[in-house]
């Protein structure tokens, strides 16, 4: 329905800086790698191996904080790790943590987002929130504009890249452009493009496979 208007919006604009990668960007990258189970263990592997063999006392704050984290079984447990950021290799450990209680922690992470300006909060939110059962398009859209934080708007553009339906293109666009209006000298707006690449891999990508496939013949 909106292959077109995806296609123009993205000849007329892009990220803005390619070089330096952006929160939007980062939080994206984060989403997919958990969400793809398999590539998620090996990187974390590699990465937490490299950072923990050279910082062993870092090794041994990080184990006890985690055996902290899944021992939460409560939404209030959890949102009180969420709020003070727990050391970056805990954080996807807190994600699985929360997704097993989401029906209890997700309503309270859509109350907090809202008025939110804790960056470890929101950002540990996107990635419990794209990667959540629980489609929260509609929540996050209906009190977008009443959002506190820039930040966190351009952060939910990204959870909706995974959750916003094919209809809620157009009004992706018009926060992009909003944003960027607002915010010429941030990458909030990063989000959006983020969010609508996304939404094309899930609506369209079918329809690119068949036109490249005509195209040979």
């Amino acid at each position: 329905m909106y292959k077109q208007l995806i296609d123009q919006f993205f000849k007329e604009n892009g990220v803005k800086n390619d070089k330096v990668p952006s929160a939007p960007a980062i939080a994206n990258f984060k989403i997919k790698m958990f969400m793809s189970s398999e590539a998620s263990e090996k990187f974390s592997e590699l990465i937490d191996g490299k950072i923990l063999k050279s910082q062993p006392k870092r090794g041994e704050m990080v184990e006890a904080e985690r055996r902290e984290i899944e021992s939460a079984t409560t939404s209030e447990q959890i949102i009180r790790f969420m709020r003070r950021s727990p050391d970056i290799i805990n954080e996807s450990p807190l994600v699985k943590q929360a997704l097993l209680f989401e029906n209890e922690v997700i309503p309270e992470i859509l109350k907090r987002l809202k008025t939110s300006l804790n960056t470890g909060f929101i950002e540990t939110s996107t990635k419990i929130l794209a990667a959540s059962s629980i489609n929260v398009a509609e929540d996050l859209i209906g009190y977008y504009d009443d959002v506190r934080s820039p930040y966190a708007q351009g952060m939910i553009l990204v959870i909706l890249g995974f959750k916003a339906k094919e209809a809620h293109i157009p009004w992706i666009i018009e926060k992009y452009k909003t944003l960027k209006k607002l915010y010429p000298n941030e990458t909030y707006s990063d989000g959006a493009i983020y969010a609508l690449d996304e939404i094309e891999n899930r609506f369209y990508e079918e329809d690119e496979i068949n036109d490249k496939k005509n195209e040979l013949g």
